[in-house]
């Protein structure tokens, strides 16, 4: 991770682990850097905050999701390995990704296409196998796309990630726990979240992947919730000039507002983003 949240602990132990670093924060909990005396293994361990789980049913969803995501294995999705649950708290060991986030990359790799067009095309390998083991990320955002030292992207975060029609139950409000810049404008609605909703939290990843800026730069939350709703934002190619014609109108189909507008799947994102650049001759 980047220097600037690689801080001390506030604790030195939790559970069996042993914590050397925070890794991270966020809305819905903070992550460390753990080694489990056991093995010896470094993981990251993500501690929730008390009122991440709302109710029991909550609770239930995500203690099976997280057995489904034990059996997972794709080189573009962080392993999930245990939850733990007790008196020190609700915790999830995860995979520890040795490198920076996307966020990083962005703001500090020069700028290259192809290079820029690989990262995508993981970013849509690990997605596509969430959606086809019927899975909705819910908040893809570039903090949560981390890199190995070897340059492997990982999806990691499963905070939100579950059973869509079981969220949608009990939390009416799910839109609120996305981070603002990528939600949806069905979520904003209080509608259902499906594969087509990543497919547009990726659509604004890959717009600032690709532009160097996001689509909506506006500060205000609800100015921000109306342009998901109902404005377009400027065409790629013509905020960048590096960003060529073909990939920017892929990144406006990713950005429809109506779901059934966006791609089918984002194995389709991956085969036209593989398509571009390429001769037809």
């Amino acid at each position: 991770m980047k220097d600037d949240i690689q801080r001390t602990p506030d604790r030195s132990q939790l559970y069996r682990f042993t914590l050397d670093r925070v890794l991270g924060k966020g809305g819905t909990g903070i992550v460390y850097r753990g080694v489990d005396p056991e093995n010896g293994q470094v993981v990251a361990v993500k501690l929730f905050y008390e009122a991440f789980f709302r109710n029991r049913l909550h609770l239930r969803d995500f203690i099976r999701n997280v057995n489904r995501f034990r059996k997972f294995s794709h080189p573009n999705v962080a392993h999930v390995y245990e939850f733990i649950q007790g008196d020190e708290g609700q915790c999830l060991i995860i995979e520890y990704v040795d490198g920076p986030d996307l966020k990083w990359y962005i703001a500090n790799r020069p700028w290259n296409l192809q290079e820029r067009q690989v990262i995508a095309a993981q970013i849509c390998n690990g997605l596509q196998y969430l959606h086809e083991n019927d899975f909705t990320h819910h908040d893809l955002k570039p903090s949560n796309i981390l890199f190995t030292r070897k340059g492997l992207a990982k999806l990691v975060d499963y905070s939100l990630c579950g059973n869509s029609y079981l969220l949608s139950l009990f939390d009416s409000g799910l839109h609120e726990q996305v981070t603002p810049m990528y939600v949806a404008p069905e979520l904003i609605r209080g509608e259902k979240a499906t594969p087509q909703s990543d497919i547009y939290s990726l659509g604004i990843t890959l717009y600032l992947l690709f532009v160097n800026r996001v689509p909506f730069p506006v500060d205000n939350l609800h100015a921000l919730y109306q342009c998901h709703l109902r404005i377009t934002p400027d065409h790629p190619s013509q905020v960048s000039e590096k960003c060529p014609q073909a990939l920017g109108d892929l990144i406006m189909r990713m950005l429809a507002k109506k779901p059934e507008k966006r791609f089918r799947d984002c194995d389709e994102v991956r085969i036209t983003l593989a398509n571009i650049g390429k001769s037809r001759i």
